[in-house]
């Protein structure tokens, strides 16, 4: 009876103290082309959610502004998207909210911040960090729509954006678990020499300990700067292929798809918008693949995805389980699926499928099967000798097989 009170003080001090594994991950830092946790040394693939569905959540559209955005507001993201749904961060454009609040705008009066603006950000950083997330910034957005550092009265790295870079490294820099990108359509308005000159600016700063970015052209596996932290691609609509090539053109970086994967009725840009199938086989493909970070958004209705249950069935049987490891890599010879494996685990995919061959080594594992397209359910197939298994399915859908 004494060491269960002691075990229930125990517990009631680490969550009163806010002291867990999943508050003390650490920084987001890589490990041979992987996002990893510095603290945990876990692995993992970044699926934001646009910023822009809390307007839905306020019953207010589609918005990226951060000033209506309450402690409320976010909390309620988080239950509906990171714990519904299982995505695991928020992406956020903020603009020219750095200097006025709910406006994108930049001008050349631009030169104080809005501390309200930095207020939020590190509320919602802390609140997604603290619930096992991670947030992704824009710094800038599109020049064409004056909301870039180019709208300012020096300029691109003129001392007004320096002088904004001093607030970032002294009001968010020490938070943990963000990463930041200098904008979007960067090929239209910012130069290679610029880019490397604002990332050396902050990873110049003592203890600075963020990823940077920078999105390269539509569709092509080129960068404007490589000198960046992660490699930054905007493909439309990228399936296996299109990944892959992504991660092996820079396997040494984390690998970011970084255009916006939304849902729009009607569609402005059919060829890369998405619908909800194609979300929920896109966060397969962009793991399966080696791990490639993605933004999604469903700016319809309440925004919500009516698929959700079997999104969250991709979240569970990676994040959940913690089955994407950090030294994974894809291998074509052991199965007619796609596959990626460390050599003590092997995850095998095959969509519209009744049947999956598969092989593995080492010592006999556990097997299961997982029906990508519902809720999450396991299906044991107990534990198989090493050598080639065939896997029949009851019936036709995607399949995920584990082995471990």
């Amino acid at each position: 009876m004494k060491l269960l009170q002691l075990t229930i003080l125990a517990i009631t001090f680490l969550i009163i103290s806010g002291s867990s594994i999943e508050t003390d991950r650490g920084e987001i830092t890589n490990y041979r082309g992987k996002y990893v946790w510095s603290g945990s040394g876990e692995a993992f693939v970044p699926n934001y959610v646009m910023i822009d569905v809390i307007g839905k959540i306020r019953n207010e559209g589609n918005s990226n502004d951060l000033g209506p955005i309450s402690e409320e507001h976010v909390d309620r993201f988080i239950s509906i998207y990171l714990k519904e749904h299982g995505f695991n961060g928020v992406h956020i454009p903020v603009y020219g909210q750095w200097f006025h609040i709910d406006e994108n705008v930049v001008s050349l009066d631009d030169n104080e911040i809005d501390q309200e603006t930095f207020d939020k950000l590190a509320m919602i950083i802390n609140k997604v960090y603290q619930a096992g997330g991670c947030t992704h910034i824009w710094l800038w957005g599109d020049a064409s729509r004056s909301q870039t550092s180019k709208s300012l009265a020096g300029g691109i790295m003129s001392q007004e954006e320096k002088k904004l870079l001093d607030e970032i490294y002294k009001q968010l820099n020490p938070l943990k678990g963000w990463t930041m990108s200098y904008g979007f359509d960067l090929w239209e308005w910012v130069e290679g020499h610029q880019l490397k000159e604002w990332h050396d600016y902050l990873w110049q700063k003592e203890g600075w300990n963020h990823l940077l970015g920078a999105r390269s052209s539509k569709n092509k596996l080129s960068q404007i700067y490589e000198g960046m932290d992660y490699a930054s691609y905007e493909y439309h609509k990228p399936w296996y292929q299109e990944l892959i090539q992504m991660k092996g053109k820079r396997p040494d970086k984390p690998t970011f798809s970084e255009d916006r994967y939304r849902i729009r009725t009607p569609s402005k840009y059919p060829l890369k918008d998405y619908n909800e199938e194609e979300t929920r086989r896109g966060l397969w493909h962009h793991t399966i693949a080696g791990g490639v970070a993605a933004i999604w958004g469903n700016l319809n209705d309440t925004g919500e995805y009516g698929n959700k249950d079997a999104l969250k069935c991709f979240s569970i049987f990676w994040n959940d389980n913690k089955r994407f490891k950090k030294d994974m890599v894809i291998d074509t010879t052991l199965s007619n699926a796609y596959c990626l494996t460390d050599y003590s685990h092997f995850v095998f995919y095959k969509e519209e499928t009744e049947k999956i061959e598969y092989s593995f080594s080492g010592k006999p594992k556990k097997v299961i099967a997982v029906d990508t397209k519902k809720k999450y359910q396991e299906i044991d197939l107990g534990k198989q000798e090493v050598g080639k298994h065939e896997f029949l399915a009851p019936y036709q859908s995607d399949w995920a097989l584990w082995v471990e």
